[in-house]
């Protein structure tokens, strides 16, 4: 409660010292405002005399380049109409010499190909048997040469495989031979454990009936339900008290 009557009047000081500042604050706004709407006043303006500068210089550039166009078009109209007859007749006589020497050209090489062709087929041929009966010894002899290996190895491996699994029967059953025996041995213990108990109790209990009045006994059990009494009162007294708290506390929260 100290600790909270302290805060709150800090908290109290700490809203009056703000309230105490709100036309500085106030004030300090409208000039933050002012200057940003003057800032952006100023800045749309420059942007907009700079688009009238640019469309103007485009427009400019623009015309010039249609004038230039239209004066290059109409040179070239008469210019390409005495090179175009020019072209055409030395494109005619050259077109009509390299056909004819492409003609005799391709004749003969025609022929020189097909020999060639001929005896690279032939060739390839030859090669290719002499590579299958190099490739089927040497893939045979290598082949056989991995057989032999994964039969060792898997000989070995189920040889392994075979002593380990009889290594481990014969580990499991004598563990269960062990743990019959250490079983039996508890339970007799723990039998006679039992018995042991039950005859102490038994020789306590018929002592007890045999030197003990009847007065006697019913006074300890009187005295024992009062202790048990005192234990509950002094319980509940403690669970009110602690949920008088809590509601105290949560009333001040």
């Amino acid at each position: 409660m100290w600790l909270g009557h302290i805060y709150r009047r800090r908290y109290l000081a700490l809203r009056k010292e703000f309230l105490e500042h709100v036309s500085s604050v106030v004030a300090l706004q409208r000039f933050a405002r002012g200057y940003l709407v003057r800032l952006r006043m100023w800045r749309d303006a420059i942007r907009a005399e700079e688009q009238l500068w640019a469309a103007v210089e485009v427009q400019r550039c623009w015309r010039g380049y249609l004038g230039r166009l239209r004066w290059e078009t109409e040179y070239e109209r008469l210019w390409a109409r005495e090179t175009a007859a020019l072209i055409i007749q030395r494109n005619l006589r050259g077109y009509l010499a390299r056909t004819a020497v492409t003609g005799r050209r391709r004749r003969r090489a025609r022929s020189e190909f097909e020999k060639a062709r001929r005896r690279f087929k032939a060739a390839q041929k030859i090669q290719a048997l002499t590579r299958g009966v190099l490739c089927r010894k040497r893939v045979l002899a290598f082949w056989r040469h991995k057989v032999e290996a994964a039969t060792t190895i898997q000989r070995i491996w189920r040889g392994h495989r075979l002593r380990c699994r009889k290594y481990q029967s014969d580990r499991t059953s004598m563990c269960v031979k062990i743990q019959a025996v250490v079983r039996m041995f508890l339970v007799r213990s723990r039998r006679l454990q039992v018995l042991a108990k039950v005859i102490m109790i038994q020789r306590r209990w018929r002592k007890w009936l045999r030197f003990t009045p009847e007065a006697e006994r019913q006074r300890r059990r009187a005295r024992s339900q009062k202790h048990r009494e005192a234990a509950r009162t002094i319980q509940r007294g403690y669970l009110d008290a602690k949920n008088y708290a809590a509601g105290r506390e949560e009333k001040l929260e």
